[in-house]
């Protein structure tokens, strides 16, 4: 077995390798960085401790009916709003017409709430759905109506700490409207309870969706698994374009070494002139910490880095025979309970012989009292119950112990510069040119695919300018 500071069978005779610029993950912020990185003409080395890219968002083979079937680590629901991922996604060469779905917001409910995206420019657009909404009474309408209208007014800012469950409270949200609409969506935007979640974030939220354009609030589905629509794109992209992608290859240390910095991994070592971590907090944290003796003012960033809590998420897949379901709504909140812990079903269409349904679960940081065999059967009851639909052949959860950082007005805010910040600009040039990225360092937002995606552009940029 080698151990660190032994020399490395990998490693050319002559020492470690010389590159410009490092990019330490593979997930969709990684990716951003280096999809930006390479197309103004800087191909980085990016590094993936994973067999394959996409980090917490990419394509998974689950046993579903006896077959294997290819479907996701977690279900996702992407919208209009995502500015930034449909650009970046339209460069490495995915097509909405093969890669995913693309619909006006249609928000419709087990309990018979249905609110439509209305063909009209914003504002009007919303003011349409609520005009022709079904199940919600006009106090409820208005109510909607009335939180957007003092959100804007205010220029979409809340009281300092303030909860997304207190915010409706103050804006004089009803009980049944929280329950069967608010709720719902802050648990999707979020994956953080509102009784916690940070109201700040949620108005900005509502600010970019639907606050934002016509078509911010547009949904996306994709219609391939997760890795086909951005992971594997842009890998090929990357690859074609001069950048080159290791997977399969873990980071043991970064050390400042003469001037570069030296990443040391299980193939060898590389010598850089520029690191981009795009790493979990936690990983993170884990790579910095030592380089506190260093430079003292990382000690303060490691430690904020590890404060981020976690969540829990679930997705629970289930299948039928095709031809006993004619039809599945693609996108349905359901009406959670003590005993129906599904939040909002999704149809993932016919594979083969079966129909199939992802149902999400946040499950929060109670992961532990949540057995995946109950809790697979319970959402098939709960379908069974709420939606008249036959048993399903099969069942089968997927639980991500770190699926999201718990989204709460306390929890730390990370910025793509914080690693040299505590030095001032310009006044520690090693920390400089040492950047990160991830969902987490994006913190207006909470933790989606979006905000990992412009975390990683914001890196990209950081590189660039100090170039």
């Amino acid at each position: 077995m080698q151990r660190d500071g032994d020399p490395d069978p990998n490693e050319p005779a002559d020492g470690p390798r010389q590159t410009g610029v490092i990019v330490l993950g593979a997930g969709w912020a990684g990716l951003a960085a280096a999809v930006e990185l390479t197309a103004a003409g800087h191909p980085p080395l990016v590094i993936e401790a994973a067999p394959h890219p996409g980090g917490r968002a990419k394509g998974l083979s689950i046993p579903l009916a006896g077959t294997r079937r290819e479907l996701d680590n977690g279900q996702h629901l992407l919208i209009g709003a995502y500015r930034q991922w449909l650009k970046l996604a339209s460069t490495v060469g995915a097509r909405q017409q093969q890669d995913f779905e693309r619909m006006p917001m249609h928000l419709l409910g087990a309990t018979g709430l249905s609110l439509r995206s209305a063909r009209l420019p914003a504002p009007w657009h919303l003011l349409g759905a609520l005009l022709g909404a079904r199940g919600l009474p006009w106090r409820e309408r208005w109510a909607v109506a009335a939180l957007m209208m003092r959100l804007r007014l205010s220029g979409w800012q809340v009281p300092a700490g303030e909860t997304v469950e207190t915010l409706l409270e103050r804006l004089g949200q009803p009980a049944t409207l929280r329950s069967r609409l608010w709720h719902p969506l802050v648990l999707a935007t979020m994956n953080t309870h509102p009784s916690a979640a940070c109201a700040q974030t949620f108005a900005n939220v509502l600010r970019d969706s639907l606050g934002g354009e016509a078509n911010a609030a547009d949904f996306i589905l994709p219609s391939r698994t997760l890795s086909q629509v951005f992971p594997e794109h842009a890998a090929r992209w990357l690859q074609n374009h001069g950048a080159s992608l290791l997977c399969g290859v873990t980071v043991r240390s970064l050390q400042q070494t003469q001037g570069q910095w030296q990443v040391q991994t299980t193939a060898g070592r590389w010598l850089a002139d520029q690191v981009v971590i795009a790493l979990p907090a936690h990983a993170s944290a884990r790579l910095i910490a030592p380089l506190s003796g260093v430079h003292p003012g990382l000690a303060e960033v490691a430690t904020a880095l590890a404060r981020f809590e976690y969540d829990s998420i679930a997705t629970i897949y289930l299948a039928w025979p095709a031809g006993s379901i004619s039809q599945l709504p693609r996108c349905l909140m359901l009406d959670e309970g003590p005993d129906t812990p599904g939040q909002w079903l999704f149809d993932r269409g016919v594979h083969g012989q079966e129909r199939i349904a992802a149902v999400v679960v946040s499950l929060g940081g109670n992961v532990e009292e949540f057995e995946s065999d109950k809790l697979a059967a319970q959402v098939a009851q709960q379908l069974v119950a709420q939606l008249s639909l036959p048993v399903p052949l099969d069942a089968k959860a997927v639980i991500d112990r770190r699926a999201t950082f718990r989204c709460t007005p306390d929890r730390p805010k990370i910025r793509a510069d914080a690693l040299a910040s505590p030095y001032g600009p310009g006044s520690n040039p090693m920390l400089e040119r040492l950047t990160l990225a991830g969902d987490y360092v994006y913190p207006d937002y909470p933790a989606t695919l979006e905000s990992a995606v412009r975390s990683g552009i914001a890196a990209a940029a950081r590189v660039l300018a100090s170039n």
